[in-house]
């Protein structure tokens, strides 16, 4: 029997390692798939994506950032590549490489493409701007034979906005991209001691809220409050904001990188999660696993990855008063660690990687 020939097209090849790690090692060993991964980036990254032995790896140039005259070289290249290289199945996601993948593939005839709207980067922009990323985003799901949303808040945004046809709109069971590793996200075994510890996992810009971690920080008295913050400083502006806080605060930590972000969730007593816009929030999610809860803003995404009551607190957005409220009357209460004991239940039930990974797999093969 042949084995079906599947490209997956992403625009920077490091989401293949962040946004997908252990996935495609799961349809190599329960499929017959011959997969194919086609992206931009830094030749480490594709050195890194070649040494898991999930299939080929190909360069296209895509970048993230807009550049008219390199999105066109790389349109040309992707319609070059496209023209020689047939697919049973090409599934597309993040903005850059869903607009220029699904025009490359409608142009060389391939059918079956599936879109994976992980979020947008325009979810907060508003007049002619968001129009414009709304145009983008209409042409690369037109195009789409099928879409999948990776929560039911952003699927339910689209459908409202009139940004994809319903029809061909898909959430496979409860969402997120890749789900959480329960056997590495665990609970921590011993009772925490003081300080009372805050996480704050992930990149560090005014998107993830280093702005509003200011503020919260400015409305609380923080001398029995400890912050961490690890993750990668995406700009100027933001590694201002945090060595202001740092120098004002010295009770704030911060890490800029790790390899084992499950130790960090394991020794804190909350996760706070301050996005201005998410797809889903995975790290919401891995926070539950661990039996620890999320206070975060209720928006699209996170309305899906924090479970109001079980699994954390969602606040109106900017919110930064209550929220800081919120953590003063956390960080003295001796029982706050048992508030939410059915949070990483609901992680196990939802949210499982293999549940998650079969999910996507089932779906290929269906449209295969």
């Amino acid at each position: 029997m042949t084995e079906p020939k599947v490209c997956f097209i992403i625009t920077d090849a490091i989401s293949f390692e962040m946004l997908y790690r252990g996935q495609f090692e799961y349809f190599r060993d329960n499929s017959n798939l011959q997969m194919t991964f086609v992206s931009g980036g830094k030749k480490r990254d594709f050195i890194k994506l070649a040494k898991r032995e999930v299939g080929e790896v190909f360069n296209v140039g895509l970048i993230r950032k807009p550049s008219v005259l390199k999105d066109f070289k790389t349109l040309l290249n992707l319609i070059s590549y496209f023209s020689v290289n047939h697919f049973d199945l090409v599934i597309y996601s993040t903005p850059k490489a869903l607009l220029l993948g699904s025009i490359a593939t409608s142009i060389t005839r391939h059918k079956n493409t599936i879109a994976i709207v992980q979020g947008r980067a325009y979810e907060n922009f508003i007049g002619r701007k968001r129009w414009f990323y709304e145009i983008l985003d209409k042409i690369a799901l037109s195009q789409s034979k099928k879409v999948i949303f990776i929560s039911q808040s952003l699927k339910d945004a689209y459908l409202k906005e009139g940004l994809v046809n319903s029809s061909k709109s898909y959430l496979l069971g409860s969402g997120s991209s890749n789900g959480v590793d329960t056997s590495k996200f665990i609970p921590k075994k011993t009772n925490k001691k003081h300080p009372f510890t805050v996480l704050i996992a992930g990149r560090i810009c005014a998107d993830k809220g280093i702005n509003d971690l200011a503020e919260v920080i400015k409305y609380l008295d923080t001398k029995n409050i400890f912050f961490k913050l690890v993750g990668p400083i995406e700009d100027a502006s933001s590694e201002a904001i945090l060595s202001s806080l740092m120098s004002d605060y010295p009770n704030i930590t911060y890490v800029p990188y790790t390899d084992s972000i499950e130790h960090h969730f394991i020794g804190a007593d909350l996760h706070l999660f301050l996005t201005h816009r998410e797809g889903f929030g995975n790290v919401a999610i891995e926070a539950a696993s661990c039996g620890i809860p999320t206070f975060a803003y209720d928006v699209i995404g996170v309305k899906d990855s924090v479970k109001e009551g079980v699994s954390g607190r969602r606040f109106s957005f900017k919110d930064t008063i209550s929220i800081a409220k919120a953590i003063h009357e956390a960080s003295i209460n001796p029982n706050f660690d048992r508030e939410y004991p059915l949070a990483r239940e609901w992680a196990i039930e939802n949210f499982t990687q293999e549940k998650v990974w079969n999910n996507f797999l089932s779906f290929y093969k269906d449209n295969l």
